[in-house]
């Protein structure tokens, strides 16, 4: 903690000494799990980080091995990395000067800053030395991906209207856009979750207007006779057509021309993971009438990419339903201090259960818990025990899950901590974060019109209200990722590199214009390697690595290795020998994490019937397991052994 707090003395003076940027340097990997706030990283913390890792970059033996495959010798490398750690530290290179590092370190971390030292290591020998990598020019030409309005020019000939709608939480910004998907036009709903997507589903049912559902894993046309509603049309075989689709967000139609879109949570455009789904329908949408829902904070990265297109964007703002406030005091590290009502938020699946389990010995209320790893429906589960007056379950122990997604009568949220394991440091959560998740106080037409946030720990009262007081920084960059095309044309270039090693290759050369950046590869390098030795195409090994897999879990890396099999030797893949669910409910936390496992896996063999129908057509046989694998879930926490003493 003291080298943190010299780091963070460090970041706030511009000014410091190179000796001292170089000693703390020295000390910097000793820190490697922590990380400063968002409000903390400065153009003094960014030149601290940027001298440490050019450091790191001119004597890493990764590095080394990652030029060796552009046929950089090792000479030249020592001689170039030299230069050019020189010229940045000169701040004579514009993209590395500190200013334009500070979203990079806040957006990625320094894990990923690394990868962004190399990518322009590449740019400095386009320009300073082109003959130290053979073809660089034309290696830098086909990864040019600085105009990804030009990927797809189909929504380009159609004259769109875009508004976007923009507030705090709960300030009724996407009830009004959907109001608009209510009028008998062509409309599709593109949701940043599969529980949203099922919600909107549901209400454009209820309210007479023919629905579709697409996710992921799911396909629905309801019977519209049965429920008495009239298609919008017919297609050519004489199938109807709903008026109205409700997708998650990576699944919009991009072949179907609609009069009315609506697209939730837009500042998730920025997002490292699935970013790029966002600028892929702000790009390729065809819709006369384009409703954007979220944060004022995306308005001006939103029209920058709109203007690329000669398109303006109509903002409307909304304010707060009702009120929201910081209590004056902590919970002071007491248990006994939690109430009815409350929701306890933390950042970790151990942390949950440990918390419920304290609680509920403490204060004799029972707990529902949500997080990101229980399936949709056992959250919705979950979320309507706490809901439920009469169920029993009073206190909602949950993670970021609950920011959106999920309706919740929660009187109070309560921040167990304002830290979060990022999957390469712990950092403090944003201010987006904190007030996407604190807004879930208080919910309008709940019966609970004050929504109250505070902290258990005394410690963190003032870092919060300073968080809840503070509107979230303009967002700089969308996310992205390359065409297969792009992909396929590159792995021409080096046709006995490894696909692993190909895809880093192409993330170390491309060039990305600074209003966009290329989503995290990590998981897509990660799947690679898994799939690596099977004879499947470039295209094929393209959607794999984009599947919603998880590479942490033995139970998942087994099936998708498995399911890759099956469409590398074009060969029926039979659910049944894939998945095997036990028969038992689980009797433990790892019990469920592992059923949470099997879930993810027919989910996955879901998501790819619709990629490869030819091969995954057991679909009612994967819907089969997949409410029998939600069911022992839910079994098990329900009946998951409490009795034994909790943490201290």
């Amino acid at each position: 903690m003291e080298l943190r707090r010299m780091l963070m003395k460090t970041a706030k003076r511009p000014e410091i000494s190179a000796h001292r940027v170089a000693k703390l340097a020295e000390l910097s990997p000793k820190v490697a799990d922590e990380w400063p706030s968002d409000a903390d990283i400065n153009e003094g913390f960014a030149e601290m980080i940027l001298n440490s890792q050019l450091d790191w970059f001119c004597s890493s033996q990764s590095v080394l091995r990652r030029c060796a495959l552009f046929g950089i010798t090792t000479s030249r490398f020592y001689e170039w990395s030299v230069k050019y750690a020189k010229m940045a530290r000169s701040g004579k290179i514009p993209s590395l000067q500190p200013k334009n590092i500070v979203p990079i370190l806040k957006r990625d971390g320094k894990g990923a800053f690394n990868g962004f030292l190399v990518n322009q290591f590449f740019a400095f020998l386009g320009k300073a030395a082109p003959y130290v990598v053979r073809n660089i020019d034309y290696l830098r030409e086909i990864t040019d991906l600085r105009h990804p309005q030009e990927w797809s020019l189909g929504a380009r000939n159609m004259k769109r209207r875009i508004i976007m709608h923009v507030g705090p939480t709960n300030s009724g910004k996407t009830y009004h856009a959907l109001e608009r998907l209510k009028q008998p036009v062509r409309g599709v709903y593109c949701s940043p979750l599969r529980l949203l997507a099922y919600e909107v589903y549901n209400r454009m049912l209820s309210h007479g207007s023919s629905c579709m559902l697409i996710t992921g894993e799911d396909r629905r046309m309801p019977d519209l006779n049965k429920l008495g509603l009239e298609p919008y049309g017919y297609t050519m075989q004489g199938d109807p057509i709903s008026q109205t689709i409700s997708c998650t967000i990576e699944m919009f139609p991009s072949n179907i021309e609609f009069h009315v879109a609506v697209i939730d949570e837009i500042q998730m455009i920025t997002d490292t993971q699935r970013g790029w789904a966002w600028t892929n329908a702000l790009l390729n949408l065809k819709a006369s009438e384009i409703h954007l829902c979220g944060e004022p904070s995306a308005v001006p990265l939103v029209r920058k990419i709109f203007a690329s297109m000669d398109e303006e964007v109509d903002v409307r703002h909304y304010t707060r339903l009702g009120p929201l406030e910081v209590t004056k005091d902590s919970l002071k590290g007491k248990w006994s201090n939690v109430q009815k009502g409350d929701c306890v938020v933390t950042f970790s699946r151990k942390d949950i259960y440990d918390t419920k389990k304290i609680i509920e010995a403490r204060t004799g209320l029972k707990c529902a818990v949500i997080y990101g790893g229980l399936p949709p429906e056992s959250r919705v589960e979950q979320a309507r025990l706490f809901n439920d007056p009469s169920s029993g379950y009073d206190v909602l122990v949950a993670s970021d899950a609950i920011g959106m997604g999920i309706n919740l009568n929660i009187k109070r949220v309560v921040f167990k901590t304002l830290e979060k394991w990022d999957g390469e440091v712990i950092r403090p959560i944003s201010v987006s974060q904190t007030r996407q998740i604190g807004g879930r106080a208080g919910r309008f037409k709940t019966g609970n019109d004050i929504g109250q946030v505070t902290s258990l720990w005394s410690t963190d009262l003032e870092p919060l209200k300073k968080l809840m007081d503070t509107q979230p920084p303009n967002l700089h960059a969308a996310g992205i990722k390359p065409p297969a095309e792009i992909i396929e044309l590159f792995s021409y270039q080096f046709p006995n590199v490894p696909f692993h090693k190909l895809w880093r290759m192409f993330c170390d050369i491309c060039t990305v214009d600074k209003n966009y950046f290329l989503c995290n590869f990590r998981d897509q390098e990660d799947i690679a390697k898994i799939i690596e030795e099977l004879p499947l195409t470039i295209r094929d090994k393209y959607q794999f690595i984009y599947a919603p897999a998880q590479t942490n879990y033995a139970v998942e890396t087994t099936c998708l290795k498995k399911y890759a099999e099956a469409v590398a030797y074009r060969r029926e893949c039979n659910i049944h020998s894939v998945i095997r669910l036990p028969t038992m409910p689980p009797k433990s936390r790892e019990d469920i994490r592992v059923l949470e496992q099997w879930h993810r896996s027919i989910s996955l063999y879901q998501w790819l019937s619709y990629q490869f129908a030819y091969i995954f057509k057991m679909i009612d046989e994967a819907e089969e397991l997949r409410n029998k694998c939600q069911g022992l879930i839910h079994k098990g926490l329900l009946e998951i052994d409490n009795s034994s003493k909790p943490p201290d």
